[in-house]
C-alpha cells in the first residue's frame, strides 16, 4: 500500500479511539468525482480512472471494519443519473448507506447542499468522522475530519479548520 494510504488508515484509527458518542453511530462520508474517480469520468472504464488510495481505503472501512459509507455528490438529482451513479457504484462494490444527489430545484448552491446533507445524516443518528473530497465544501460543519485529495490522488491534506 502507499503512503497515502497508509495516511489515511493512521488519521481514521486515531480519529474512531478519540470518538466516544454513544448516541450517534460513527461513519464517513465520500464524495466521487475528484475523489474515489479520477475527475470528469462519470463510470470507471478501467483501473486508470479509478483513485486507488481513497478507494480502497472505502473498501477497508466497510469491508473490514463495518464502518457505514454515506456518498454526498454534487452530480445532479434526476432519474437517470441516480440510475447510473448506483449502477456504478455497485459495480465497484461500494455498499453506501444511502447516496445524497443534488437537487438544483431545492438547493441552488451547492455549498449549502452538502452541509445540510451532512447535518441530515448526523440528524439520522450517526456523526460524520472523516469526510473525504476534492473541493473545501466536501468537508466542514457537521464533516468530522477533513481529508482534501488533491490531482486526482496525487496528495492529500487534512483540514482541521474550517470557513
Amino acid at each position: 500500500m502507499t503512503k497515502i494510504y497508509n495516511s489515511l488508515l493512521k488519521a481514521f484509527h486515531s480519529e474512531i479511539q478519540m470518538y466516544d458518542n454513544e448516541m450517534h453511530k460513527p461513519c464517513v462520508v465520500f464524495d466521487i468525482d475528484g475523489t474515489i474517480l479520477v475527475d470528469g469520468i462519470y463510470s470507471p472504464q478501467d483501473n486508470s480512472e479509478i483513485i486507488h488510495d481513497v478507494y480502497n481505503f472505502l473498501l477497508y472501512l466497510q469491508n473490514s471494519l463495518g464502518i457505514d459509507i454515506f456518498i454526498i455528490t454534487a452530480r445532479p438529482e434526476f432519474r437517470i443519473n441516480r440510475l447510473g451513479t448506483i449502477e456504478m457504484l455497485k459495480k465497484l462494490g461500494i455498499n453506501y448507506k444511502y447516496l445524497y444527489m443534488w437537487n438544483q430545484e431545492f438547493f441552488r448552491d451547492h455549498i449549502k447542499y452538502k452541509e445540510e446533507a451532512r447535518k441530515e445524516i448526523f440528524e439520522n443518528g450517526y456523526n460524520v468522522i472523516m469526510s473525504l473530497g476534492d473541493n473545501y465544501w466536501d468537508y466542514g460543519h457537521y464533516g468530522g475530519l477533513g481529508v482534501h485529495i488533491h490531482n486526482d490522488g496525487e496528495k492529500i491534506e487534512f483540514i482541521t479548520d474550517f470557513l
